[in-house]
């Protein structure tokens, strides 16, 4: 007799290892995402003693400057990717991003930096609705918050790079040629995503697959209470992941006198490191315990962006170098470990024809009030500031921070109260 199960297993394995290639390289091209946005952070300094700017000026460079497009492209993307082929979507938006983060280091002109922003922010708007909603058709809604957990990685691990190459190359060779170490590397991944990776089969973890128009797909979403207030607590988050991603490099540089190459080595590695595992652990921790009762899917969110409030507010006041390195690696992990549940409550309260759309409004509104508001808002508070604090002023500026986080962790545990039925409805 012929044992057929090792041969009814290999396709299986084959099938798997497909799955998760896609997963590390969508994952790998979301890093490049965070660095190509994040390394500007790192370079505010050089940038604004160049160009004679204020911090309000490098807020708006840092904030509306990127998501400007990013906001006005993202949607009919979005739609595009729920119609169309997301891998062609993702590759081409991917080359044309890492393009115009080369051009920021050609600026001549704070005008000119700020064309060049808005270009990374029109390509990186195309890319993560398209790539979430990929991993929607590769992993069901039990393996989801795993899987959009790993992929959420690449938030914190671009950010570890941006901090990082950031920082050394910036002190040894200047800020423009840190933005073209940043920007190449993206044009040759992108040929890579497009020769190896293949479409997946839409709905392809749904029992069925039907597209709709715009407008009730809108009316479903909306109509999804968890949805909606989970949308609004996310974007009290990211206000928290984006100020502070912005203002913790100029914060070591005035308060605690750190070097260029300091900061990208302890921003990166505190921060970057710490969100990374947050958000690894988040996937897999929620993913478990999500099985039990799918409230715990925003329960356990809920909790550790609580807590990462006051733990905030401490790295902020205290005196102590030591002190304030382990509150904002404890902060940072406690952030991160959100962002994969919530990415996957995006997915499943949708239907599989909405996905891309809903994680693009997801996305793109958490965006511009986190990355518009939270970086512009910090800067207006350090020039109103600077005036009866000076350096300091960044200290107290960024204690909005640690109430946002507290607030969107409210909201959290309110949308649980919906979130089993609307993933009945969802289907």
């Amino acid at each position: 007799m012929v044992n057929v199960a090792p041969r009814a297993a290999a396709p299986a394995q084959a099938a798997a290892a497909r799955r998760y290639y896609v997963l590390a390289l969508l994952t790998i091209i979301y890093a490049l995402n965070f660095l190509d946005r994040t390394i500007f952070n790192v370079l505010i300094e050089p940038i604004k003693k160049e160009f004679l700017l204020s911090d309000t000026t490098m807020g708006l460079l840092a904030g509306f400057g990127f998501v400007l497009f990013y906001s006005l492209l993202g949607i009919p993307i979005a739609r595009m990717a729920d119609r169309l082929n997301r891998r062609n979507i993702v590759a081409l938006a991917f080359a044309f991003w890492s393009a115009m983060t080369y051009l920021c280091g050609m600026a001549f002109s704070v005008t000119t930096l700020a064309l060049a922003r808005v270009g990374v922010g029109s390509g990186e708007s195309a890319g993560t609705p398209a790539s979430q909603s990929m991993i929607a058709d590769l992993f069901d809604k039990n393996e989801r918050p795993r899987a959009l957990g790993i992929y959420a990685i690449g938030t914190y691990l671009g950010v570890f790079l941006g901090y990082f190459i950031g920082g050394y190359v910036n002190q040894h060779y200047g800020w423009r040629m840190a933005f073209f170490t940043a920007g190449l590397p993206g044009i040759a991944l992108a040929a890579i995503l497009w020769l190896t990776i293949s479409e997946p089969k839409r709905g392809a973890m749904a029992e069925t697959f039907k597209a709709e128009p715009i407008g009730p797909t809108l009316g479903f979403l909306i109509s999804q209470p968890s949805f909606v207030i989970v949308l609004i607590g996310f974007c009290l988050t990211t206000y928290t992941n984006y100020a502070t991603a912005v203002w913790i490099p100029p914060f070591l540089a005035r308060i605690h006198h750190l070097t260029s190459a300091e900061i990208g080595t302890y921003a990166g590695t505190f921060k970057g490191l710490a969100g990374m595992a947050g958000t690894l652990i988040g996937g897999l921790v929620v993913a478990q315990i999500g099985r039990r009762d799918d409230r715990w899917k925003l329960w356990a969110p809920a909790i550790m962006s609580g807590l990462a409030g006051p733990v905030f507010a401490l790295c902020m006041l205290t005196q102590s170098f030591t002190l304030m390195v382990a509150t904002l690696a404890l902060t940072s992990f406690m952030v991160g470990f959100h962002l994969g549940p919530i990415f996957a409550i995006a997915q499943t309260v949708a239907k599989p024809s909405m996905r891309a759309l809903a994680s693009a409004i997801v996305l793109l509104t958490a965006t511009c009030f986190g990355q518009g508001v939270g970086p512009l808002a910090v800067g207006m508070i350090n020039d109103a500031l600077k005036g009866a604090y000076g350096v300091d002023a960044v200290r107290y500026s960024l204690l909005s921070a640690a109430v946002t986080t507290t607030l969107g962790a409210v909201l959290f545990v309110w949308a649980a109260r919906w979130i089993r039925s609307d993933i009945a409805r969802a289907g």
